[in-house]
């Protein structure tokens, strides 16, 4: 109450609006992130966009390239590979041949 001689008191700046924010719970914190991701919003500058769309149809052009390569070299491996095997079975027909061949030799004096 209000007595005479009292002076009544305005509320304040923090009666009105508070300043400290009172602690939340572990889960209240991480409900209301939550609710500000959902619905994160990113702010670009001008241009940005574009930018960004150059640069990705860039960087699947370059992985287009990458892969057109990749399947050059893969189908020089597979031949590679096989003629590696052919190599492989000559060297063995060589080795008999020079097998016969120092055979048939003289023996040495």
């Amino acid at each position: 109450m209000v007595g005479p001689g009292s002076r009544q008191r305005s509320p304040g700046l923090s009666e009105a609006w508070p300043t400290v924010v009172p602690m939340l719970d572990i889960e209240d914190r991480v409900g209301l992130l939550e609710m500000r991701v959902d619905k994160l919003a990113t702010w670009a500058g001008p241009g940005q966009n574009e930018a960004l769309s150059a640069s990705l149809a860039h960087t699947r052009a370059e992985l287009a390239k990458i892969r057109r390569t990749q399947d050059t070299h893969t189908s020089q491996l597979t031949q590679l590979k096989a003629d590696v095997a052919g190599l492989k079975t000559d060297m063995t027909e060589v080795k008999a041949a020079i097998q016969e061949i120092l055979r048939r030799l003289p023996p040495a004096a």
